[in-house]
């Protein structure tokens, strides 16, 4: 089984526990173009886009791959490879009372470099808050 074999089998076994994410596999010919796009541009030829999840206007979108985590919003795009998170993860808490931040909150800040990546409401946040946290993985050898 290569790397990417293994995260794609880890990443789905994960998001197997949460069941906001089970409607957000990519199916459906709508998504053809925009993950036709998403691959010429952003994804390597040997990658999976594993989840996709975006905006009706997909002015803002966030696509997990088995080598990478990618997003767009503000007209910018954010990258950072898996192995890199170093099970480094936080939560936009500004403006926020602790209160609504499992309602209000859609935007994670992953790695050392805290990358801002953009999720369409709080469950699917907290569902890939706790699926990120894997990463980086270790092999039983």
């Amino acid at each position: 089984m290569t790397k990417k074999e293994w995260y794609k089998d880890r990443l789905l076994w994960k998001a197997n526990q949460f069941k906001s994410l089970s409607e957000t596999r990519l199916n459906g010919e709508e998504r053809d173009n925009f993950v036709d796009k998403l691959h010429k541009e952003y994804v390597d030829s040997d990658d999976e886009i594993i989840f996709l999840f975006f905006e009706n206007n997909k002015k803002s979108w966030t696509a997990i791959t088995t080598d990478k985590v990618i997003s767009y919003h503000n007209n910018s795009i954010y990258q950072l490879k898996l192995d890199s998170i170093e099970k480094l993860i936080d939560i936009k808490k500004e403006g926020i009372s602790d209160d609504d931040l499992k309602y209000d909150s859609n935007f994670l800040f992953i790695g050392h470099e805290k990358l801002p990546i953009w999720t369409p409401n709080s469950k699917i946040l907290f569902a890939l808050m706790n699926i990120l946290r894997m990463f980086p993985l270790r092999k039983n050898t």
